[in-house]
């Protein structure tokens, strides 16, 4: 199971390295959001599945689904604030105008949380499939 914490210290998301925020940019119940969403969209991938933040059956994968919800959260709030302001003849400055660069990286880390998770399930519905199955040469005898 992963924590908070851990998403953090994945993130970079410290005060002291949020220069311009001065504080961390995803609150604890952000993080915890994002990891009941990547639990629920794994669970929804075919095959159906049932998980929980206990028993989810890998940590990476779960990170990277939780990574991503929350960046792309982020990528609507820029898009919803984004605004520019100019003042004379000084270049404009944006204010939250990452929206571009967020959604980069969203994509990037759901098309490697889809694949991956993708092939984790199909891995376990394969072995889930096959189960035991005998071969004739089971009931020969050695004389």
């Amino acid at each position: 199971m992963i924590t908070p914490g851990q998403v953090s210290r994945f993130l970079r998301d410290h005060p002291d390295n949020n220069i311009l925020l001065g504080d961390v940019q995803f609150e604890e119940e952000d993080i915890n959001d994002a990891i009941a969403f990547a639990i629920s969209e794994f669970n929804a991938m075919a095959p159906i599945t049932n998980y929980n933040a206990e028993n989810f059956p890998n940590d990476w994968l779960l990170l990277l689904g939780t990574t991503a919800h929350l960046l792309k959260s982020e990528a609507f709030l820029q898009i919803r604030n984004m605004a520019t302001y100019a003042d004379g003849d000084i270049q404009n400055i944006g204010v939250d105008d990452k929206a571009g660069p967020y959604m980069n990286l969203v994509q990037a880390l759901q098309a490697e949380w889809q694949e991956k998770a993708q092939r984790y399930k199909q891995q376990i519905n394969m072995e889930s499939g096959y189960g035991y199955m005998p071969s004739g040469y089971a009931y020969r005898y050695r004389f």
